[in-house]
């Protein structure tokens, strides 16, 4: 069977979709192993099954562009990528080895694991092959494990997260600004907004175990023009 990938818009549903391209519902959860298929969410790629139309669907990319799959890279499986951040995370809740720690170091791996997922299919639109790297100065490396975190003390481990996760919010904003093609912007933004979430949930873990009074906030975002959003 010949598919397509289409990327899921708020306020989809499976039938919804199968409905808008006359297609079973059957398929579209059985193409893509859905579990829980009214649990899809904004941002997610699913498979649709082309044997009844041609034309080309929203979600797909119509040319590959080389220059925005090098930028997603970075972030894809770069030194301060998403697939750095699943391994940290839990690389950090088997260390700290609490009940507490791992039910907030989990939840955040798995939305990064599935933000790595989200990339791939996002370069794979591009037509570039997903592989874990990145490029530097026209040069590409293969993903390394000494990118990692490996700190064990609750405190600084706190502190590296929210640096990361405040420099992951602006990255995501500044790539949906770069490149021009709603399917990419929705799921950049999305991931945007995840990781702005992950930040809350943090400043709030060091108030509570590091003892650093009122709930901390990412920094003001400024628009091009320099004035404070």
């Amino acid at each position: 069977m010949d598919y397509t990938r289409y990327v899921v818009q708020p306020g989809d549903s499976i039938y919804k979709i199968a409905n808008a391209y006359k297609i079973e519902m059957s398929d579209i959860i059985n193409l893509n192993h859905l579990k829980h298929p009214d649990r899809i969410y904004p941002g997610q790629i699913l498979l649709l099954p082309t044997y009844e139309f041609k034309d080309t669907l929203p979600g797909e990319i119509p040319e590959p562009n080389f220059t925005y799959a090098m930028w997603l890279f970075d972030v894809y499986a770069g030194k301060d990528s998403e697939l750095s951040a699943v391994t940290t995370y839990l690389y950090q809740a088997v260390v700290l080895d609490r009940p507490e720690f791992d039910e907030l170091l989990r939840p955040i791996a798995y939305d990064e694991l599935r933000h790595l997922e989200q990339l791939a299919w996002c370069i794979r639109f591009l037509g570039v092959d997903p592989r874990y790297g990145s490029f530097s100065k026209g040069r590409w490396f293969d993903w390394r494990s000494r990118y990692l975190n490996y700190s064990t003390e609750l405190c600084v481990i706190l502190d590296h997260n929210m640096k990361d996760e405040a420099a992951a919010v602006k990255h995501y904003t500044d790539l949906a600004q770069k490149i021009p093609i709603p399917e990419i912007q929705t799921i950049l933004l999305q991931l945007a907004a995840d990781e702005e979430r992950h930040y809350q949930c943090l400043a709030q873990a060091k108030t509570r175990f590091c003892g650093c009074g009122s709930l901390q906030t990412l920094p003001v975002k400024e628009s091009s023009s320099g004035e404070e959003l």
